[in-house]
């Protein structure tokens, strides 16, 4: 009896191989014709295809103008911001070197007095030399 089942099982794989053959036959049959209708609407296709190529480059080329008027806003408030930062850097320098001035540069020892007065005067003198040099960059 086992015998019979193997011999049932061979017969039904090899009916199985012949519909196989015979779908692919028919599927590479389909094919061929379906090439040749496809071939026949490249005209229409490639038309939808160009106009499609020319919407998708207008789209393109209004993101691209929406990132460049995004970025000049970007750069305009950093020139902003640095300017304002630069500003503040200065005052605060400023008020150092005043400082410096007010306390050592009144001494009564003039060794101090006029280390404290030359030591605000080159503060002053470098921080204005290098936030212009820094407003020159931003601009």
């Amino acid at each position: 009896m086992p015998q019979a089942k193997s011999s049932g099982a061979s017969s039904s794989s090899s009916s199985g191989a012949k519909k196989s053959a015979r779908s692919s036959a028919s599927r590479s049959g389909g094919t061929k014709s379906s090439s040749k209708k496809s071939s026949g609407t490249k005209s229409s296709g490639s038309r939808s295809r160009s106009s499609s190529a020319r919407s998708a480059g207008a789209r393109v080329e209004a993101v691209a103008q929406r990132v460049r008027k995004l970025n000049e806003r970007i750069i305009d408030e950093s020139k902003s911001a640095g300017e304002a930062t630069l500003t503040a850097y200065e005052k605060a320098l400023k008020a150092i070197a005043a400082s410096l001035e007010r306390g050592p540069g009144k001494s009564d020892v003039e060794w101090i007095s006029t280390l404290a007065t030359t030591q605000a005067k080159w503060i002053r003198d470098v921080t204005t030399a290098w936030t212009d040099a820094a407003r020159g960059m931003l601009k």
